[in-house]
């Protein structure tokens, strides 16, 4: 007699919340990245400070690792599919949620901020948890109609929200820079985010010297501050 396959139903009651868990911050995977060798999976932004702070090694298991994955790791799929197909209870307020918008819905939960002491001063709801005004450039995203994101924020927005997209765009920090061409798009908008604006360029911008005189520094001194 054939087995039963249980229910989606079934399978989203049965999912372990530990399995969802990244071991370095201890919450619910946000973007979720797998080791090449070694198969643990992490919160992108979590692996990528690790890789910082202790070198090339696995945060779990200190396995070493591949070059490429050192500020492009590899996306765990699979599960990202699985944390948008199911749900579990928020362990602070109870609320059914779909495990790839815990995190978010964290910023939200009044009972998550008072377990942590993270209340805003101001209750208003904002439209994108990346959003920040504040005095100097702002930046809106070219992938959706979100805006007022300053460097960081345009970095973490489209880590989280866009981080599976390969897009053709233009930069908005790259064309707000001197000599900045409007008209000049990158292929993987992302990917050249992670790459190129990791730290702002003017923080290390010399006026003394000629443009390309200037990134040449710029780079080289945002490695010093890296290491």
């Amino acid at each position: 007699m054939a087995e039963a396959v249980p229910s989606t139903s079934e399978v989203s009651e049965n999912l372990d919340a530990d399995d969802f868990i990244c071991s370095v911050c201890q919450e619910i995977f946000q973007t979720p990245v797998r080791t090449q060798d070694c198969q643990h999976v992490f919160c992108r932004k979590c692996l990528l400070k690790a890789i910082k702070v202790t070198g090339a090694h696995c945060p779990f298991c200190r396995g070493e690792l591949r070059k490429w994955e050192r500020s492009m790791p590899l996306r765990a799929s699979d599960l990202e599919m699985k944390m948008r197909n199911h749900s579990l209870d928020c362990t602070y307020c109870g609320k059914r949620v779909k495990l790839s918008y815990m995190r978010l819905h964290y910023k939200a939960c009044k009972s998550y901020m008072e377990e942590f002491g993270t209340a805003p001063k101001d209750s208003k709801p904002q439209s994108d948890p990346f959003a920040i005004k504040q005095l100097g450039k702002t930046y809106k995203c070219p992938l959706c109609p979100q805006g007022n994101f300053n460097r960081k924020a345009l970095l973490d927005h489209c880590n989280v929200i866009h981080y599976s997209e390969v897009v053709e765009a233009v930069c908005p920090i790259c064309v707000s820079l001197p000599g900045g061409d409007p008209a000049q798009t990158t292929k993987n908008f992302v990917a050249h985010l992670n790459l190129r604006h990791q730290f702002n360029y003017e923080d290390y911008m010399n006026v003394n010297l000629d443009e390309d005189a200037q990134f040449q520094a710029a780079v080289e001194k945002s490695c010093e501050a890296s290491n």
